[in-house]
């Protein structure tokens, strides 16, 4: 997941930002979005495209997530590693991948 950390300042209610998730596995593989709080419990306020994104052998894939920036926010943005194979199996190893990030709205 890519970019590790940024502090992002803004005027605007919303911020979009793009991020890179990399499947370096040589099959298939399905990675699921989340947002936490810096204490790790499920974040509010954010949308991406769709929830999973599946990419192909060796491949990278960029996703937009839109944040609420109506205070200041401390998250921590993962992508999930949940389904391998032509066959979306069940991953036997969860790896996830998180990037923090911190939101500071401007007034």
């Amino acid at each position: 997941m890519s970019p590790g950390f940024e502090v992002e300042r803004t005027y605007s209610e919303v911020l979009a930002k793009r991020y890179e998730i990399t499947n370096s596995y040589n099959f298939p593989a399905v990675y699921k979005v989340e947002v936490f709080t810096k204490e790790m419990q499920p974040a509010n306020g954010w949308v991406s495209d769709r929830e999973t994104y599946k990419l192909l052998p060796n491949s990278i894939k960029y996703i937009k997530i839109k944040f609420d920036s109506d205070e200041k926010r401390k998250l921590i943005v993962c992508s999930t590693l949940t389904e391998i194979g032509k066959n979306n199996e069940k991953a036997s190893i969860i790896s996830r991948v998180c990037s923090r990030l911190i939101i500071q709205r401007l007034r």
